[in-house]
């Protein structure tokens, strides 16, 4: 006598949905496209002097983009704007976590009050990131 519950049938494997694998992977391919236009922007604009430190003449790893408030606590408004951009050193960037304090206090008293507060204002927005990530790259390729 056979036990038949030993013998299972063949499974099938589970089909992945496409729409969450797309999604996830056209976000990330803006962002980079973003990222890189925001990288160009931002060295034409301010050069190759670290915004926090001072340093000159930053070249290959050591000129990086640095953001006012860490990239992770902003939401998809602020993340690639270029307001909140500066060029930075390694050091400044990676090291010293940005600098923030010394970004904040720069940045004031070029920009003054009303900016920072408006920028302040600006945190708090939200947006619905895919259709706010394909306007601003329009809108960085024309820059």
């Amino acid at each position: 006598m056979k036990r038949s519950y030993f013998k299972q049938k063949p499974r099938k494997p589970m089909k992945r949905s496409k729409l969450k694998k797309v999604s996830k992977q056209k976000i990330s391919t803006i962002q980079n496209k973003i990222w890189e236009h925001c990288k160009r922007i931002i060295r034409k604009m301010y050069g190759n002097v670290c915004y926090t430190c001072g340093a000159t003449n930053l070249t290959a790893q050591n000129w990086q983009t640095g953001h006012l408030w860490a990239k992770a606590s902003l939401g998809a408004f602020l993340k690639y704007d270029l307001r909140v951009l500066r060029p930075q050193c390694y050091f400044c960037n990676i090291n010293c976590g940005g600098k923030g304090a010394d970004f904040w206090l720069k940045m004031w008293e070029e920009k003054g009050a009303d900016y920072m507060n408006q920028l302040l204002a600006d945190r708090k927005v939200t947006v619905k990131a895919m259709d706010f990530y394909l306007e601003l790259l329009k809108k960085y390729e024309n820059l």
